[in-house]
């Protein structure tokens, strides 16, 4: 993904619109797990030459294929951020603000890519209520129930198990 920035790095105060969809795949690699976005990856944005620097505002919409942390499922993750970048012709020392670009076109394909891994959350869930897996026969409790008895107490509430089958008995 290019922006052409010929035209606005000449003029100072001018503001470019554009629109760009990237409809190759790609993979993206987050916390261990491989996640792949599903293309088309739509940005649309602004540029604007300043100071000699050129502003970059970028919307990115895009899906990505993930695996559920609960149950283990694929499913689609929609991604939508907003994100803005400096971009200066020349390096300037020991400053991390800024992106340095050469030419007449800025890369933007590794920005895109790392703000749509930053959205990507930490444990996914394919829908809130997510039942996940049975942790004793591993069938996957949102298709079905399983008839296993879930008897791992923690001793430490071990009291309270002998109070509820006192309470069921007597009723």
């Amino acid at each position: 993904m290019e922006i052409n920035v010929a035209k606005i790095s000449k003029i100072e105060g001018v503001k470019e619109y554009f629109g760009i969809q990237d409809i190759q795949d790609r993979e993206i690699q987050f916390y261990g797990e491989v996640h792949r976005v599903i293309p088309p990856i739509i940005v649309k944005g602004s540029a604007v030459n300043y100071e000699g620097k050129i502003e970059v505002e970028l919307s990115i919409a895009s899906k990505v294929e993930t695996v559920c942390s609960r149950c283990m499922e694929r499913y689609i993750q929609e991604i939508n951020t907003d994100s803005q970048f400096t971009f200066v012709k020349d390096s300037v020392t020991g400053n991390d603000d800024y992106y340095v670009y050469k030419g007449d076109s800025i890369d933007i394909t590794d920005l895109v890519l790392g703000e749509i891994a930053a959205e990507l959350p930490m444990k996914p869930l394919c829908n809130t209520h997510c039942k996940g897996l049975c942790p004793k026969c591993g069938k996957n409790k949102n298709i079905t129930n399983c008839q296993c008895k879930n008897d791992d107490i923690d001793s430490r509430l071990q009291i309270l198990s002998k109070l509820l089958d006192e309470e069921q008995g007597g009723v």
